[in-house]
């Protein structure tokens, strides 16, 4: 085993524990609330294996407090992003040199015609725990159109690419909001599987599941497979 893979082991392992110890009165960096404005219950960020940084590794003193956020294929950990809870800083950060990656990998194997897409990890573990749609993140704009001619062929599998836009605020340059922008930038490499389901103003589909909204995506969704009918 190379040296890279077993941090990742064994990072994810230890961060993981460290969650374990996380409890009401106990959560010195707001990792419950953070979770749970998230939909995502303390049993499903186990079961993703996310973590928390209280005592980091060699290395990894710059990203104590944040949230670790393991990329897990069937052969172990391909990587690890770090998601800050402060309000100060950079939101996401990673070792030097890490290659951008879809995440969520066991939506692949676990769709059948229909897979979802949105924008980032939280959504993509939202999305498949709390709607049913097995669902993939992506890690942004940028990486999708660095990424398109790697990762558009894998959704040739699917009828149906289920792409969940945030509701960001309008950018005043293009008149669309940037997660509407990534979603017309996928629907145009995917083609005509693609079916984006727009979340409101200021929300995603993380805050729609956490504030019980959930309707509102899943009628989206009846809708986009009635279309296909």
């Amino acid at each position: 085993m190379s040296g890279l893979k077993t941090y990742l082991e064994r990072a994810t392992r230890e961060y993981t524990n460290q969650l374990k110890n996380v409890k009401p009165g106990n959560d010195p960096y707001g990792v419950i609330p953070y979770l749970t404005s998230h939909g995502i219950g303390y049993q499903v960020a186990l079961d993703y294996k996310l973590g928390v940084v209280a005592t980091p590794l060699m290395y990894d003193e710059d990203f104590t407090g944040m949230l670790a956020i393991p990329y897990l294929t069937p052969h172990g950990t391909s990587a690890i992003k770090f998601r800050r809870l402060a309000a100060e800083g950079p939101k996401y950060m990673a070792h030097k040199g890490q290659k951008a990656r879809l995440y969520n990998v066991a939506a692949y194997f676990a769709a059948d015609d229909t897979i979802g897409l949105a924008e980032g990890e939280i959504d993509a573990i939202s999305a498949t725990e709390r709607l049913g749609i097995p669902t993939m993140g992506i890690p942004g704009s940028e990486m999708w159109q660095a990424n398109k001619s790697t990762w558009a062929p894998i959704f040739k599998d699917f009828r149906t690419v289920l792409i969940f836009a945030d509701g960001d605020p309008v950018n005043a340059q293009t008149g669309l909001r940037p997660g509407e922008e990534l979603a017309k930038a996928i629907s145009e490499t995917i083609g005509w599987r693609a079916k984006v389901i727009q979340c409101p103003e200021g929300e995603d589909v993380s805050s729609l599941i956490a504030s019980g909204n959930i309707a509102f995506l899943t009628e989206r969704f009846s809708t986009s497979k009635d279309d296909d009918k």
